[in-house]
């Protein structure tokens, strides 16, 4: 008669199977999605103990978490070469092989960019400070980070150097790695703590692969105003630039069809900026030049990688060769790409077009309407027409005694298929305008007009009081600054100088700006040099370290009607700025009229 296994061989079968399941770090399947942030809900040592030289550190968390992006969000301040990260479902080991310090503080530190298994982050970087001596170090670095528009950036990470005279390094460079690390927030604000007193470089890095090294046209960067910052600095800023020296390239080419090609570059830039007479393109067997009658952008962008080149038919069994010819260079010397002519033809259908403002619009903002480009009327064709064809199509009308006045405009593009009409003498306040486009003798590029009909949009302008002011004041030792606003999700600049008197303080003001939310900014060159109404500001570099010119910046909010105070923080420097209320809106002593 055949035996069944007892029970207790049955577990020795069995063990090993259990084992294994419980050493996997993944939850078990099913349930509904977790959309709970990641959280550290305990940890062995706790936060802020001393005397420990702990060789193994515990960590619990909320939500399962895998081994490998515990350990690629990890890091040590000062730096730990040598530990081992694993994870058993919620509960994670860090073991250190490396001998700690005496008498030194230590901070591990979590990046937000840590996912669950179900992929929720941390709320924000999270750090675990211990010591091997008797006290915490308690220095601390605070400030804030901006994108190059002056918008809050978040999630960048913010990297301590402290500089070590004895160390023989060039003043002129950084360590290989950060001592300290944090990231900055939602508002982009950062706080880097548990520093050991001295003086630290600060760099802000959006670190696209994650190694936390500068990668040159890769990664934006961000370096102060001074060449060092003491612990206990606070109101730090920082300001993010692309630190890309390589020339404008094309990076990849696809044909979308018998007319169309798609274009990638390797970094963003303005629309209305790219050079077609900068592109070549040559069938490969033969040389012949495939002319580039116009492009445009899908999104119909400020700024774009991704352009759609529109050409003469290609030959769908030729090959073709695309260069773009860079500032000082040929095409002889430049990279070509290849492609394949494009096999699918295209019919394409009539012209139309929408006009922005639309009609019957009331108080339209014609500032609002291509931010970048001052008050304007914007024409979107649904496909790329000629230029010269345009100017017989379009008239613009004002509105005068039940007449229509035509006024002279001037017709600038941002693409082939976007065009954007600035009246020469600039649009009036509180006015009824009108626009008639007539297709029927506008070209296509594809060579095709559109219907014979007409359309038209009438609408009146924003009176003085749907616009609003800024006014305010700031402080810095240098004799001039440049104090710029600029309104968010826009690239237009309303900039003045300003010539601070003998204390360093100064005042300025912007009037008719739209309603929204601004950030307002001044900087003095460190050069020294005296400013003009085109002086940029410099962002400094990493590889060499140099300063970015010393700014300050704020963010203040216009309303219709009134006028926002607002106080910029001291620009690196004396003397130290007057004391005034900081964005306070009042009334604007203009008169307001109700509709």
């Amino acid at each position: 008669m055949k035996r069944f296994p007892g029970l207790k061989t049955l577990a020795i079968l069995f063990l090993p199977l259990f084992i294994a399941a419980c050493a996997v770090d993944r939850p078990p399947t099913g349930g509904p999605p977790d959309t709970t942030p990641l959280a550290v809900i305990a940890s062995s040592p706790e936060p802020g103990t001393v005397n420990v030289s702990p060789r193994t550190i515990h960590l619990e968390f909320n939500r399962f978490v895998t081994t490998p992006a515990l350990a690629k969000a990890i890091f040590f301040s000062p730096v730990i070469k040598e530990y081992q990260v694993s994870m058993h479902g919620k509960e994670a080991e860090i073991r250190i092989y490396s001998p700690l310090k005496p008498g030194r503080t230590y901070s591990l530190t979590l990046r937000k960019s840590l996912k669950s298994y179900y992929g929720t982050e941390l709320a924000s970087s999270w750090s675990l400070p211990f010591s091997t001596g008797p006290v915490i170090d308690q220095g601390t670095l605070e400030g804030k980070v901006w994108t190059r528009r002056f918008a809050p950036a978040s999630n960048i990470p913010v990297m301590a150097y402290m500089l070590d005279p004895s160390s023989g390094a060039r003043p002129d460079s950084l360590p290989a790695a950060p001592d300290y690390m944090t990231q900055t927030d939602a508002t982009g604000s950062f706080r880097l703590e548990s520093l050991a007193p001295g003086n630290y470089r600060l760099v802000a890095l959006r670190d696209n692969n994650g190694n936390l090294r500068f990668d040159r046209g890769k990664d934006e960067f961000g370096v102060t105003s001074t060449p060092i910052v003491s612990t206990g600095a606070k109101e730090i800023s920082l300001r993010l630039a692309t630190g890309d020296a390589s020339p404008l390239a094309i990076r990849s080419v696809r044909p979308v069809n018998a007319r169309e090609i798609e274009v990638i570059l390797n970094r963003g830039i303005r629309s209305r900026s790219l050079d077609l007479s900068a592109i070549s393109i040559r069938e490969k067997a033969t040389g012949a030049p495939l002319k580039v009658l116009g492009y445009f952008t899908q999104s119909r962008a400020d700024e774009e990688s991704t352009f759609r080149l529109f050409t003469d038919v290609m030959n769908p069994k030729s090959t073709y060769d695309i260069l773009l010819a860079t500032e000082g260079s040929s095409p002889e010397n430049a990279k070509s790409l290849e492609f394949s002519g494009g096999m699918h033809t295209v019919t394409y259908p009539n012209l139309s077009v929408a006009i922005v403002p639309a009609d019957k619009s009331t108080n339209a903002l014609l500032d609002m309407v291509r931010p970048d480009a001052g008050p304007c009327i914007e024409l979107q064709f649904n496909l790329p027409v000629d230029e010269s064809t345009l100017g017989k199509a379009v008239t613009v009308a004002a509105i005068r005694n039940s007449g229509e006045q035509e006024i002279p405009v001037s017709i600038s593009r941002y693409d082939s298929r976007t065009w954007s009409l600035k009246a020469q003498a600039g649009f009036e306040p509180s006015t009824e305008y009108v626009v008639k486009v007539r297709p029927g003798i506008i070209s296509t590029l594809a060579g095709a007009r559109g219907k014979e009909s007409l359309v038209m949009s009438r609408f009146n302008t924003a009176g003085p009081d749907q616009y609003g002011e800024i006014s305010g004041s700031g402080s810095t030792g240098a004799s001039e600054a440049i104090v710029e606003a600029r309104r968010e999700g826009g690239s237009v600049v309303h900039r003045t100088i300003v010539h601070p008197a003998a204390g360093g303080a100064f005042s300025f003001a912007f009037h008719g700006l739209p309603p929204g939310n601004y950030t307002v900014s001044a900087f003095s060159p460190a050069s020294g040099q005296p400013v003009s109404p085109t002086t940029i500001w410099q962002s400094g570099s990493i590889e060499p370290f140099r300063p970015s010119d010393p700014f300050a910046a704020v963010t203040s909010s216009v309303r219709a009607g009134w006028t926002t105070e607002t106080l910029l923080p001291r620009i690196p420097g004396e003397p130290k700025p007057v004391a005034v209320p900081a964005t306070t809106p009042s009334r604007k002593k203009t008169k307001r009229t109700r509709h």
